[in-house]
Protein backbone atom coordinates (compact mmCIF):
# COMPACT_ATOMS: atom_id res chain seq x y z
CA UNK A 1 0.00 0.00 0.00
CA UNK A 2 2.85 2.38 0.83
CA UNK A 3 4.50 1.73 -2.56
CA UNK A 4 1.22 2.40 -4.37
CA UNK A 5 0.83 5.67 -2.46
CA UNK A 6 4.35 6.77 -3.41
CA UNK A 7 3.79 5.90 -7.07
CA UNK A 8 0.50 7.80 -7.09
CA UNK A 9 2.18 10.85 -5.58
CA UNK A 10 4.97 10.73 -8.15
CA UNK A 11 2.43 10.50 -10.94
CA UNK A 12 0.55 13.51 -9.62
CA UNK A 13 3.62 15.67 -9.06
CA UNK A 14 4.80 15.10 -12.62
CA UNK A 15 1.42 15.68 -14.27
CA UNK A 16 2.00 19.40 -14.71
CA UNK A 17 5.47 18.83 -16.12
CA UNK A 18 4.02 16.48 -18.75
CA UNK A 19 1.62 19.21 -19.85
CA UNK A 20 -1.60 17.42 -18.85
CA UNK A 21 -2.96 20.47 -17.04
CA UNK A 22 -2.34 22.78 -19.98
CA UNK A 23 -5.23 21.11 -21.81
CA UNK A 24 -7.53 22.50 -19.12
CA UNK A 25 -6.29 26.10 -18.97
CA UNK A 26 -9.02 27.45 -21.26
CA UNK A 27 -11.70 25.79 -19.14
CA UNK A 28 -10.03 27.11 -15.97
CA UNK A 29 -10.10 30.68 -17.30
CA UNK A 30 -13.76 30.32 -18.24
CA UNK A 31 -14.64 29.19 -14.70
CA UNK A 32 -12.58 32.00 -13.20
CA UNK A 33 -14.46 34.53 -15.29
CA UNK A 34 -17.73 33.16 -13.87
CA UNK A 35 -16.73 32.70 -10.20
CA UNK A 36 -14.21 34.79 -8.23
CA UNK A 37 -10.90 33.31 -7.18
CA UNK A 38 -10.27 34.64 -3.67
CA UNK A 39 -6.63 34.52 -2.61
CA UNK A 40 -6.56 34.82 1.17
CA UNK A 41 -2.95 35.95 1.56
CA UNK A 42 -1.06 38.49 -0.55
CA UNK A 43 1.72 40.58 1.04
CA UNK A 44 1.85 43.38 -1.55
CA UNK A 45 1.53 46.14 1.12
CA UNK A 46 4.84 45.10 2.69
CA UNK A 47 6.59 45.31 -0.69
CA UNK A 48 5.30 48.86 -1.10
CA UNK A 49 6.53 49.78 2.38
CA UNK A 50 9.88 48.01 1.92
CA UNK A 51 10.82 49.76 -1.34
CA UNK A 52 9.76 53.35 -0.74
CA UNK A 53 10.61 56.08 1.77
CA UNK A 54 7.13 57.52 1.07
CA UNK A 55 5.07 54.37 0.49
CA UNK A 56 1.94 56.15 -0.74
CA UNK A 57 3.96 57.60 -3.64
CA UNK A 58 4.48 54.06 -4.97
CA UNK A 59 0.81 53.16 -5.21
CA UNK A 60 0.24 54.63 -8.71
CA UNK A 61 3.05 52.37 -9.98
CA UNK A 62 0.92 49.26 -9.40
CA UNK A 63 -0.68 49.83 -12.80
CA UNK A 64 2.60 48.89 -14.49
CA UNK A 65 5.44 46.47 -13.89
CA UNK A 66 6.10 46.31 -10.14
CA UNK A 67 8.78 44.34 -8.23
CA UNK A 68 7.69 41.08 -6.66
CA UNK A 69 4.91 38.71 -7.64
CA UNK A 70 1.96 41.07 -7.89
CA UNK A 71 0.83 44.12 -9.84
CA UNK A 72 -2.45 45.04 -11.51
CA UNK A 73 -1.56 43.80 -15.02
CA UNK A 74 -0.48 40.40 -13.71
CA UNK A 75 -3.53 40.08 -11.44
CA UNK A 76 -5.75 40.85 -14.41
CA UNK A 77 -3.93 38.32 -16.60
CA UNK A 78 -4.30 35.72 -13.84
CA UNK A 79 -8.06 36.45 -13.51
CA UNK A 80 -7.77 37.15 -9.80
CA UNK A 81 -11.27 37.82 -8.45
CA UNK A 82 -10.40 38.99 -4.97
CA UNK A 83 -7.52 39.31 -2.53
CA UNK A 84 -6.99 39.63 1.17
CA UNK A 85 -4.26 42.26 1.50
CA UNK A 86 -2.26 41.67 4.68
CA UNK A 87 -1.76 44.07 7.55
CA UNK A 88 1.52 42.77 8.90
CA UNK A 89 4.74 43.86 10.56
CA UNK A 90 7.74 41.57 11.14
CA UNK A 91 8.21 39.85 14.46
CA UNK A 92 10.40 41.35 17.14
CA UNK A 93 13.66 39.65 16.22
CA UNK A 94 13.50 40.88 12.60
CA UNK A 95 13.18 44.56 13.49
CA UNK A 96 15.39 44.43 16.59
CA UNK A 97 12.66 45.22 19.09
CA UNK A 98 12.40 43.20 22.29
CA UNK A 99 9.03 43.25 24.09
CA UNK A 100 10.53 41.40 27.04
CA UNK A 101 9.41 38.11 28.53
CA UNK A 102 6.16 39.75 29.68
CA UNK A 103 5.50 41.42 26.25
CA UNK A 104 5.19 44.79 28.02
CA UNK A 105 8.13 46.70 26.55
CA UNK A 106 6.63 49.02 23.92
CA UNK A 107 7.34 48.33 20.25
CA UNK A 108 6.35 50.07 17.00
CA UNK A 109 4.00 47.32 15.87
CA UNK A 110 0.66 49.06 16.42
CA UNK A 111 1.89 52.11 14.49
CA UNK A 112 3.25 49.92 11.71
CA UNK A 113 0.00 47.96 11.45
CA UNK A 114 -1.99 51.17 11.13
CA UNK A 115 0.35 52.42 8.41
CA UNK A 116 0.00 49.12 6.54
CA UNK A 117 -3.77 49.42 6.71
CA UNK A 118 -3.45 52.97 5.41
CA UNK A 119 -1.47 51.65 2.42
CA UNK A 120 -4.26 49.16 1.66
CA UNK A 121 -6.97 51.80 1.91
CA UNK A 122 -5.03 54.03 -0.46
CA UNK A 123 -4.35 51.18 -2.89
CA UNK A 124 -8.10 50.73 -3.23
CA UNK A 125 -8.85 54.45 -3.42
CA UNK A 126 -6.12 55.23 -6.00
CA UNK A 127 -7.15 52.42 -8.38
CA UNK A 128 -10.97 52.56 -8.46
CA UNK A 129 -11.14 50.96 -11.91
CA UNK A 130 -9.37 47.84 -10.63
CA UNK A 131 -9.98 47.53 -6.87
CA UNK A 132 -13.20 47.65 -4.87
CA UNK A 133 -13.36 47.32 -1.09
CA UNK A 134 -15.25 44.30 0.21
CA UNK A 135 -15.89 42.81 3.60
CA UNK A 136 -18.77 40.37 3.06
CA UNK A 137 -19.42 37.68 0.45
CA UNK A 138 -22.13 39.89 -1.05
CA UNK A 139 -19.61 42.71 -1.47
CA UNK A 140 -17.14 40.30 -3.07
CA UNK A 141 -19.77 39.44 -5.68
CA UNK A 142 -20.61 43.13 -6.14
CA UNK A 143 -16.97 43.88 -6.94
CA UNK A 144 -16.58 40.83 -9.17
CA UNK A 145 -19.72 41.61 -11.14
CA UNK A 146 -18.45 45.17 -11.61
CA UNK A 147 -15.23 43.84 -13.11
CA UNK A 148 -13.14 44.84 -10.08
CA UNK A 149 -10.77 42.87 -7.86
CA UNK A 150 -12.54 42.53 -4.51
CA UNK A 151 -10.18 43.90 -1.87
CA UNK A 152 -10.43 42.56 1.66
CA UNK A 153 -8.18 43.05 4.67
CA UNK A 154 -6.46 40.39 6.74
CA UNK A 155 -4.19 40.91 9.74
CA UNK A 156 -1.26 38.57 10.36
CA UNK A 157 -0.06 38.14 13.92
CA UNK A 158 -1.42 39.33 17.25
CA UNK A 159 2.00 40.83 18.11
CA UNK A 160 0.72 43.94 16.26
CA UNK A 161 -2.13 44.50 18.75
CA UNK A 162 -0.08 45.91 21.62
CA UNK A 163 -1.57 43.27 23.97
CA UNK A 164 -4.90 45.06 23.67
CA UNK A 165 -8.42 43.84 22.91
CA UNK A 166 -9.32 47.50 22.52
CA UNK A 167 -6.89 47.74 19.59
CA UNK A 168 -8.51 44.65 18.08
CA UNK A 169 -11.95 46.27 18.24
CA UNK A 170 -10.65 49.37 16.44
CA UNK A 171 -9.09 47.24 13.70
CA UNK A 172 -12.43 45.46 13.34
CA UNK A 173 -14.11 48.82 12.75
CA UNK A 174 -11.45 49.57 10.11
CA UNK A 175 -12.44 46.50 8.13
CA UNK A 176 -10.07 43.71 9.17
CA UNK A 177 -11.73 40.43 8.15
CA UNK A 178 -9.39 37.82 9.60
CA UNK A 179 -6.72 37.74 12.30
CA UNK A 180 -3.87 35.23 12.23
CA UNK A 181 -3.32 34.40 15.89
CA UNK A 182 0.48 34.45 15.54
CA UNK A 183 3.20 35.03 13.00
CA UNK A 184 6.66 33.50 13.63
CA UNK A 185 6.78 34.75 17.23
CA UNK A 186 4.70 34.26 20.32
CA UNK A 187 2.48 37.06 21.55
CA UNK A 188 0.65 37.85 24.76
CA UNK A 189 -2.30 36.04 23.20
CA UNK A 190 -1.04 32.82 21.64
CA UNK A 191 1.83 30.45 20.90
CA UNK A 192 3.51 30.33 17.50
CA UNK A 193 5.07 27.35 15.76
CA UNK A 194 8.02 29.66 15.02
CA UNK A 195 9.97 30.20 11.81
CA UNK A 196 10.45 26.49 11.22
CA UNK A 197 12.76 25.78 14.12
CA UNK A 198 11.65 25.31 17.75
CA UNK A 199 11.18 28.38 19.94
CA UNK A 200 10.91 28.54 23.72
CA UNK A 201 7.49 27.89 25.24
CA UNK A 202 5.96 30.96 26.91
CA UNK A 203 2.34 29.96 27.58
CA UNK A 204 1.15 26.96 29.54
CA UNK A 205 0.74 23.98 27.24
CA UNK A 206 2.25 25.99 24.34
CA UNK A 207 -1.22 27.20 23.40
CA UNK A 208 -3.45 30.19 24.17
CA UNK A 209 -2.96 32.48 27.14
CA UNK A 210 -6.00 33.45 29.22
CA UNK A 211 -6.12 36.70 27.26
CA UNK A 212 -5.95 34.66 24.06
CA UNK A 213 -9.03 32.75 25.10
CA UNK A 214 -10.84 36.06 25.53
CA UNK A 215 -9.52 37.09 22.13
CA UNK A 216 -11.29 34.15 20.46
CA UNK A 217 -14.58 35.27 22.01
CA UNK A 218 -14.02 38.85 20.81
CA UNK A 219 -13.18 37.71 17.29
CA UNK A 220 -16.46 35.78 17.20
CA UNK A 221 -18.34 38.77 18.53
CA UNK A 222 -16.98 41.33 16.06
CA UNK A 223 -17.08 38.99 13.06
CA UNK A 224 -13.36 38.56 12.41
CA UNK A 225 -12.34 35.10 11.22
CA UNK A 226 -10.03 33.13 13.53
CA UNK A 227 -6.97 32.24 11.42
CA UNK A 228 -4.80 29.39 12.70
CA UNK A 229 -1.92 29.59 10.22
CA UNK A 230 1.48 29.90 11.97
CA UNK A 231 0.17 28.58 15.30
CA UNK A 232 1.18 25.59 17.39
CA UNK A 233 -0.93 22.46 17.36
CA UNK A 234 -2.03 23.26 20.92
CA UNK A 235 -3.16 26.75 19.85
CA UNK A 236 -5.04 25.26 16.90
CA UNK A 237 -6.80 22.72 19.07
CA UNK A 238 -7.79 25.18 21.79
CA UNK A 239 -9.02 27.78 19.32
CA UNK A 240 -11.14 25.23 17.46
CA UNK A 241 -12.69 24.07 20.71
CA UNK A 242 -13.34 27.61 21.99
CA UNK A 243 -14.59 29.31 18.85
CA UNK A 244 -18.33 29.63 18.37
CA UNK A 245 -17.74 30.39 14.68
CA UNK A 246 -15.92 28.46 11.95
CA UNK A 247 -12.13 28.76 11.80
CA UNK A 248 -9.77 29.21 8.87
CA UNK A 249 -6.17 28.61 7.86
CA UNK A 250 -5.48 31.43 5.42
CA UNK A 251 -2.21 29.96 4.10
CA UNK A 252 -1.06 26.50 5.09
CA UNK A 253 -0.25 23.04 3.79
CA UNK A 254 -0.71 19.43 4.88
CA UNK A 255 1.85 18.17 7.39
CA UNK A 256 1.31 14.57 6.31
CA UNK A 257 2.75 15.44 2.89
CA UNK A 258 5.56 17.68 4.10
CA UNK A 259 6.55 17.61 7.76
CA UNK A 260 6.89 21.30 8.52
CA UNK A 261 5.49 22.92 11.71
CA UNK A 262 3.66 25.52 9.58
CA UNK A 263 1.49 22.79 8.09
CA UNK A 264 -1.70 21.31 9.54
CA UNK A 265 -1.48 17.77 10.92
CA UNK A 266 -4.18 15.24 10.06
CA UNK A 267 -5.27 15.03 13.72
CA UNK A 268 -6.26 18.70 13.55
CA UNK A 269 -7.83 18.39 10.09
CA UNK A 270 -10.10 15.70 11.53
CA UNK A 271 -11.52 18.30 13.93
CA UNK A 272 -12.92 20.23 10.95
CA UNK A 273 -16.30 19.20 9.57
CA UNK A 274 -19.97 19.06 10.44
CA UNK A 275 -19.96 15.89 12.54
CA UNK A 276 -20.25 15.54 16.33
CA UNK A 277 -17.52 17.49 18.08
CA UNK A 278 -16.26 19.05 14.84
CA UNK A 279 -16.06 22.71 13.84
CA UNK A 280 -16.73 24.05 10.37
CA UNK A 281 -13.86 25.74 8.61
CA UNK A 282 -11.74 26.09 5.51
CA UNK A 283 -8.05 25.43 4.79
CA UNK A 284 -6.54 27.63 2.09
CA UNK A 285 -3.53 25.94 0.50
CA UNK A 286 -0.27 27.86 0.23
CA UNK A 287 2.12 28.14 -2.76
CA UNK A 288 5.34 28.65 -0.72
CA UNK A 289 7.65 25.75 -1.75
CA UNK A 290 9.25 25.55 1.71
CA UNK A 291 5.96 24.18 3.03
CA UNK A 292 5.15 21.89 0.10
CA UNK A 293 8.04 19.53 -0.57
CA UNK A 294 11.71 19.19 -1.46
CA UNK A 295 12.93 22.19 -3.40
CA UNK A 296 14.04 23.06 -5.98
CA UNK A 297 11.50 21.09 -7.95
CA UNK A 298 8.22 22.09 -6.32
CA UNK A 299 5.57 22.78 -8.93
CA UNK A 300 1.83 23.24 -9.43
CA UNK A 301 1.20 19.57 -8.83
CA UNK A 302 2.66 19.77 -5.33
CA UNK A 303 0.18 22.53 -4.47
CA UNK A 304 -2.66 20.40 -5.83
CA UNK A 305 -1.41 17.40 -3.84
CA UNK A 306 -1.77 19.38 -0.63
CA UNK A 307 -5.25 20.59 -1.62
CA UNK A 308 -6.33 17.05 -2.41
CA UNK A 309 -4.88 15.56 0.77
CA UNK A 310 -6.66 18.15 2.88
CA UNK A 311 -9.88 17.67 0.89
CA UNK A 312 -9.59 13.92 1.46
CA UNK A 313 -10.07 14.57 5.19
CA UNK A 314 -12.25 17.69 5.44
CA UNK A 315 -14.03 17.42 2.07
CA UNK A 316 -13.74 19.46 -1.12
CA UNK A 317 -16.16 22.01 0.32
CA UNK A 318 -13.55 23.12 2.87
CA UNK A 319 -10.49 23.91 0.76
CA UNK A 320 -9.26 26.98 -1.09
CA UNK A 321 -6.27 28.85 -2.51
CA UNK A 322 -3.75 31.12 -0.77
CA UNK A 323 -0.63 32.10 -2.64
CA UNK A 324 1.48 34.00 -0.08
CA UNK A 325 2.68 36.05 -3.06
CA UNK A 326 5.10 38.84 -2.11
CA UNK A 327 5.73 37.05 1.17
CA UNK A 328 8.01 34.25 -0.06
CA UNK A 329 11.47 34.02 -1.55
CA UNK A 330 10.73 30.89 -3.60
CA UNK A 331 7.92 30.09 -6.04
CA UNK A 332 6.61 26.82 -7.49
CA UNK A 333 7.14 26.05 -11.15
CA UNK A 334 4.00 27.16 -12.98
CA UNK A 335 2.94 29.58 -10.22
CA UNK A 336 5.72 32.12 -10.53
CA UNK A 337 3.51 35.19 -10.07
CA UNK A 338 -0.08 36.45 -10.05
CA UNK A 339 -0.50 35.88 -13.78
CA UNK A 340 -0.32 32.10 -13.26
CA UNK A 341 -3.43 31.39 -11.15
CA UNK A 342 -5.19 29.53 -14.00
CA UNK A 343 -2.51 26.83 -13.82
CA UNK A 344 -3.56 25.59 -10.37
CA UNK A 345 -7.23 25.63 -11.40
CA UNK A 346 -6.35 23.70 -14.56
CA UNK A 347 -4.42 21.17 -12.48
CA UNK A 348 -7.47 20.46 -10.32
CA UNK A 349 -9.64 20.09 -13.41
CA UNK A 350 -7.12 17.66 -14.88
CA UNK A 351 -7.55 15.52 -11.77
CA UNK A 352 -11.28 15.19 -12.26
CA UNK A 353 -12.62 17.97 -10.05
CA UNK A 354 -16.08 19.00 -11.17
CA UNK A 355 -16.96 22.56 -12.12
CA UNK A 356 -18.87 23.02 -8.85
CA UNK A 357 -16.00 21.63 -6.78
CA UNK A 358 -13.61 24.01 -8.50
CA UNK A 359 -15.94 26.97 -7.96
CA UNK A 360 -15.92 26.10 -4.27
CA UNK A 361 -12.12 25.96 -4.14
CA UNK A 362 -11.87 29.25 -6.03
CA UNK A 363 -13.79 31.15 -3.38
CA UNK A 364 -17.23 29.67 -2.80
CA UNK A 365 -16.09 27.60 0.18
CA UNK A 366 -14.44 30.58 1.83
CA UNK A 367 -17.45 32.83 1.27
CA UNK A 368 -19.68 30.23 2.88
CA UNK A 369 -17.44 30.36 5.96
CA UNK A 370 -17.44 34.16 5.90
CA UNK A 371 -21.24 34.11 5.91
CA UNK A 372 -21.29 31.73 8.88
CA UNK A 373 -18.85 33.91 10.82
CA UNK A 374 -21.14 36.88 10.12
CA UNK A 375 -24.15 34.91 11.32
CA UNK A 376 -22.41 34.15 14.61
CA UNK A 377 -21.44 37.80 15.01
CA UNK A 378 -25.05 38.84 14.45
CA UNK A 379 -26.21 36.42 17.15
CA UNK A 380 -23.63 37.84 19.57
CA UNK A 381 -24.35 41.51 18.84
CA UNK A 382 -25.82 42.10 22.29
CA UNK A 383 -22.83 40.57 24.09
CA UNK A 384 -20.76 43.21 25.85
CA UNK A 385 -17.13 43.67 24.77
CA UNK A 386 -14.63 41.76 26.85
CA UNK A 387 -13.02 43.86 29.58
CA UNK A 388 -10.05 41.50 29.86
CA UNK A 389 -6.53 42.94 29.85
CA UNK A 390 -3.12 41.31 29.64
CA UNK A 391 -2.52 40.06 33.17
CA UNK A 392 1.11 41.22 33.20
CA UNK A 393 0.36 44.84 32.31
CA UNK A 394 1.42 47.31 35.01
CA UNK A 395 0.01 50.53 33.54
CA UNK A 396 -3.57 50.07 34.77
CA UNK A 397 -5.07 51.76 36.65
CA UNK A 398 -3.28 54.80 35.18
CA UNK A 399 -2.03 56.27 38.44
CA UNK A 400 0.29 58.79 36.78
CA UNK A 401 -2.09 60.22 34.21
CA UNK A 402 -3.10 63.17 36.37
CA UNK A 403 0.02 65.05 35.38
CA UNK A 404 3.20 65.55 37.39
CA UNK A 405 3.78 64.95 41.07
CA UNK A 406 0.88 67.19 42.05
CA UNK A 407 -1.63 65.36 39.78
CA UNK A 408 -2.72 68.75 38.51
CA UNK A 409 -5.19 67.52 35.91
CA UNK A 410 -7.40 65.50 38.24
CA UNK A 411 -10.47 66.73 40.11
CA UNK A 412 -9.89 66.89 43.87
CA UNK A 413 -11.87 63.77 44.69
CA UNK A 414 -10.12 61.77 41.95
CA UNK A 415 -6.73 62.87 43.29
CA UNK A 416 -7.77 61.78 46.79
CA UNK A 417 -8.81 58.37 45.57
CA UNK A 418 -5.58 57.88 43.64
CA UNK A 419 -3.53 58.82 46.69
CA UNK A 420 -5.41 56.21 48.72
CA UNK A 421 -4.53 53.66 46.05
CA UNK A 422 -0.86 54.63 46.34
CA UNK A 423 -1.13 54.14 50.10
CA UNK A 424 -2.51 50.64 49.67
CA UNK A 425 0.36 49.78 47.34
CA UNK A 426 2.87 51.10 49.93
CA UNK A 427 1.28 48.98 52.62
CA UNK A 428 1.69 45.91 50.43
Amino acid sequence: MRLISILQTLALTTSFARGIATDFVDKAIKLMEESPLLDTHIDLPQIIRSLHRKPLDAIPLLNGSFPGHVDIPRMREGRLGGAFWTVWAPCYDVVGEDPGLDFNTPTSHVRDALEMLDIIQNMIARHPDDFQYARSSAEVWDAFNAGKIASLIGMEGTHVLGNSLGALRIFAQLGVRYLTLTHTCHSAFASSCGPGTPIDVVHEGDGLSELGKELIKELNRVGIMVDLAHTTVATMRQAIELSEAPVVWTHAGARALWDHPRNVPDEILRMIGDGPGQKDGVIQSIFFPTFLGPHPGVNVSHVANHIEHIAGIVGKSRVGIASDYDGMNLVPEGLEDASKYPNIVAELLSRGWTDDEVRGALGGNLMRIMDKVDEVSEKLKDRLPSSAIWEKRTDLPSLKWGGGGQHTYWPVDVKANVEKMYLRHDEL
